[in-house]
């Protein structure tokens, strides 16, 4: 089986020391035809920023996560993962975050929207808000398989996160 070697490469990823500590996120909100989501994501952060556009600066996170997608009765499970970059400027609470990521769904149509292969590509754009611990943000999440299979639906969410920083 495929999903087993990857999800292997994937946690091993993510090992790294302790500079930051890792985030544990809930997500909310509705997909593509309606559909509720919601979504549940370990996030461990890179151990390393950079200066990037003037005085902001460039860093981010790894994040595993386990989704579901609810429409009347169809629902589909999602593992994923994903590097996001954030970008800060100076020392702002508020950040953008950006980045693509794999995911794979255990059935491949939901709410009359056919995505044709159990790989998806997890491409994100977000804006958050950062103070001590606690971390909330609005995502918009894209859901492809680039095109490699045929019909190619793709579906759209937008999710409103709280992530609690776990010390």
């Amino acid at each position: 089986m495929l999903g087993r070697p990857v999800l292997l490469v994937l946690l091993s990823s993510i090992g790294g020391g302790a500079a930051a500590a890792d985030q544990l996120a809930l997500a909310v909100g509705k997909g593509s035809e309606n559909s509720d989501v919601w979504r549940l994501a370990w996030q461990r952060p890179w151990h390393w920023q950079t200066s990037f556009a003037g005085n902001g600066f460039l860093s981010g996170f790894h994040a595993l996560s386990f989704n579901r997608w609810r429409k009347d009765n169809e629902s589909i499970t999602a593992l994923g993962y994903s590097p996001v970059f954030t970008w800060r400027r100076g020392s702002s609470p508020w950040y953008l975050q950006g980045g693509i990521g794999v995911a794979y769904l255990d059935r491949t149509r939901i709410a009359g929207r056919i995505l044709s292969s159990h790989w998806q590509f997890e491409d994100q754009l977000g804006i958050g808000w950062q103070r001590g611990r606690y971390d909330l943000g609005l995502v918009y999440r894209h859901y492809s398989n680039a095109g490699f299979s045929k019909p190619n639906h793709g579906i759209d969410l937008v999710l409103f996160s709280c992530a609690l920083q776990l010390d």
